[in-house]
């Protein structure tokens, strides 16, 4: 006679995932990223225009009127206009920074008005007196 014991075992039927946790999982989860993606959205931007009918190309910089950090914009040269594409909005009050050979401009202008001139602004004559006094030549070609 064998001395092995066989019990007899149930018969394993196969467990499919529970649905509902899943659901209690996904759902959540779902809600959190929505709210996540409607939270983060990139800052509003412009497309400005710098128009420089002087004879020296100008460094142009940007800052909120409430603010003492300068954002760059970049440069134009003489006689010349370039449009910078999807530039951070400064807010109500822009103050815009002409500049070339250490001499510098700056002026104050409101959102509305940007708005109102097609996000268009010129570089200052006041620069150009500035550099023909100091006897900066113009800048070349």
């Amino acid at each position: 006679m064998d001395d092995l014991l066989t019990i007899p075992r149930p018969a394993l039927r196969s467990r499919r995932p529970e649905l509902l946790p899943a659901v209690l999982v996904a759902v959540p989860l779902a809600v959190v990223f929505v709210l996540v993606a409607l939270a983060v959205r990139p800052p509003d931007t412009v497309d400005l225009t710098v128009v420089n009918d002087q004879e020296w190309r100008a460094e142009v910089s940007v800052r909120p009127s409430d603010e003492q950090a300068w954002t760059g914009v970049g440069s134009v040269d003489r006689n010349g206009s370039v449009e910078f594409l999807t530039f951070p909005d400064q807010g109500g009050e822009w103050v815009v920074r002409f500049s070339y050979a250490g001499l510098s401009e700056e002026i104050t202008v409101s959102r509305q008005s940007m708005v109102d001139d097609g996000w268009s602004i010129s570089v200052p004559e006041e620069l150009a007196r500035q550099l023909r006094e100091a006897g900066v030549p113009p800048t070349a070609g």
